[in-house]
């Protein structure tokens, strides 16, 4: 800076830079990802994947819902025709109730227009400032956020690689971000690990078709009484006979096949179920108790009793990759995106990412060591 004279670049050199080479931030995070791999400091035999949202561009009053267009317009309406009536009983009529009235009528105008926009679409919200911005939970409130994931390894917790998506949930991402990351570091077989939100039975199983181990732990999903004793997972299937018995001892037959946003499954049925003295406590069905079962409904519960079995292993999840998102919000200060548009925002999230793989390193090796190794 002293030979420089302390010249720095505005904030327009900056903007330009990253918009001309924001392609190349992803791919330098990728590439210091192998750097580090040579070095022995990443091997991705047990990786964890992540996801954190970060506030985006966008104020929540410039997101727009249907519902929330609709009490928009419920407003609007009620403000018009309160104008009307003031101009009824007005004599002559005050110059600034039209005005008003006027400007009630544009702006419901202007809320149809962007309703009818959401459903032709098919749209559920729209950012206005940062159109690829989604509304989402971010501790326990709703924020307009990027949802940025991750993939830890946890050898020295260094981050793999990242993608920014604008999906509200997790449920997506687990396949995509293990292959993505399996095939940078060109490895035949990793373990990964991930919490309940990214449970979702056709990505376990790709990551499985993949040669992948995953570790994961389910959602409770209660039955229609939320009594937690008459859950699935506690219903007992019988390969041999195809039927599930129930906890107080009765069985469901296989009574139809089902498909569902196109997966197959068999669906069982309880006959016993008007006579059961728990029947109140297990379904609110007058029919009976009923449970589907997805064709490779094995694979999952193979997953499911693996993560038990090594829950020493899964139980490293946290320490593995929360501290990156730790370390980029509280030490780093990174709490919302300055850019907008996915493709920007992604290319700045890869530089945080970059920063912190190279903090990490600095508490690995002196300057002087790591100048070395990069020569």
């Amino acid at each position: 800076m002293w030979l420089i004279n302390a010249i720095t670049p505005d904030h327009g050199t900056i903007a330009g830079f990253v918009k001309e080479n924001r392609k190349a931030f992803h791919n330098t995070l990728q590439q210091l990802t192998l750097i580090l791999k040579g070095w022995g400091l990443i091997d991705g035999k047990l990786m964890a994947i992540d996801g954190t949202k970060i506030r985006a561009q966008n104020s929540k009053h410039n997101c727009i819902t249907q519902s929330g267009l609709d009490k928009k317009i419920a407003y609007a309406d009620e403000r018009i025709n309160s104008y009307l009536m003031a101009i009824e009983k007005e004599t002559p009529v005050d110059s600034e109730y039209k005005d008003k009235l006027e400007t009630y009528q544009k702006l419901k105008e202007e809320y149809l227009c962007q309703k009818k926009e959401l459903s032709e679409k098919g749209l559920e919200q729209k950012s206005l400032t940062d159109p690829d911005s989604r509304r989402m939970k971010n501790n326990g409130s709703l924020d307009i956020c990027y949802n940025v994931q991750s993939v830890v390894d946890s050898q020295n917790h260094f981050v793999v690689d990242i993608s920014t998506t604008n999906d509200i949930n997790d449920q997506n991402q687990l396949h995509v971000m293990a292959k993505n990351a399996k095939k940078l570091l060109d490895i035949e077989e990793c373990t990964v690990i991930a919490d309940t939100g990214y449970y979702n039975a056709t990505e376990i199983k790709n990551c499985i078709d993949d040669g992948m181990t995953v570790y994961i732990k389910k959602s409770k999903a209660n039955n229609s009484t939320k009594n937690n004793e008459f859950r699935k997972e506690k219903f007992t299937y019988n390969s041999e006979n195809d039927t599930y018995t129930c906890p107080a001892g009765e069985r469901l037959l296989f009574f139809e096949n089902t498909s569902k946003n196109g997966l197959r499954y068999k669906k069982y049925k309880c006959t016993s179920c008007s006579t059961c003295k728990y029947h109140n406590s297990c379904t609110s069905s007058k029919t009976g108790r009923t449970l589907q079962r997805w064709e490779y409904e094995n694979i999952l519960a193979d997953v499911h009793k693996s993560t038990l079995e090594n829950n020493n292993v899964y139980r490293q999840r946290r320490c593995i990759v929360e501290h990156p998102f730790g370390t980029v919000k509280r030490s780093l200060g990174y709490s919302f995106f300055l850019r907008r548009k996915k493709e920007n925002v992604d290319a700045e999230a890869a530089s945080m990412f970059i920063a912190y793989n190279f903090k990490r390193l600095l508490s690995l090796f002196s300057t002087q060591e790591l100048i070395k190794k990069f020569e």
